[in-house]
């Protein structure tokens, strides 16, 4: 009779003592832990251009506060907008995807008007020194193609109907903050909890 008092005193001590120490170390990680900021957005879509500045605003004041994931979504109404993301996937093979994300941004207005714009997607490879010949293979390879239309696809089956279109740990932002500080206030409501 006293060993299984016993053993129900250690089992029931360990029961308890488990669950404090699962919460302290919850508590502790948590703080430390970034949260996680996913954008679906398109290269063409001059709304995605007007928060790219925005966006970087915000990993730049947050640093390893926030794990942001770009994810591409290239809508059907952008011409050139499968090509740009098929870019950036083909720059990110070569390690300077956000290098290449930016050019596709900042010169937005320059490649989407062209009536080609491979030549100045392969100019901007040149600028970031990547390799020409690798870069050009990854821009028409099947693979790169069937990541940007997964990644469309993981897109549409959250939920995401627009571009830019963000989820903050998860939960999809709507309405969109309009500028930097309605961005920032956002990210300190997730940050502070």
């Amino acid at each position: 009779m006293k060993k299984v008092s016993i053993t129900c005193v250690l089992i029931v001590g360990l029961i308890f003592g488990m669950g404090a120490w699962s919460q302290t170390t919850a508590q502790e990680s948590s703080s430390d832990e970034p949260i996680t900021i996913v954008e679906y957005s398109d290269y063409q879509c001059p709304a995605c251009a007007y928060f790219h500045p925005i966006v970087e605003k915000v990993k730049e004041k947050y640093g390893d506060q926030v794990d942001f994931k770009m994810k591409y979504f290239p809508l059907n109404s952008h011409q050139y907008a499968a090509l740009a993301a098929r870019a950036a996937q083909a720059a990110k093979n070569q390690g300077k995807f956000y290098e290449m994300h930016s050019l596709l941004f900042e010169n937005q207005n320059r490649w989407s008007s062209s009536g080609s714009p491979t030549s100045i997607f392969v100019n901007f490879a040149k600028e970031l020194e990547l390799d020409i010949d690798q870069f050009k293979n990854d821009l028409n390879a099947a693979e790169t193609q069937k990541i940007v239309m997964e990644q469309r696809q993981e897109g549409r089956s959250a939920g995401v109907n627009a571009t830019p279109t963000f989820f903050i740990e998860g939960e999809k932002v709507d309405p969109l903050p309009r500028n930097f500080q309605e961005f920032d206030q956002l990210v300190q409501q997730y940050i502070g909890e």
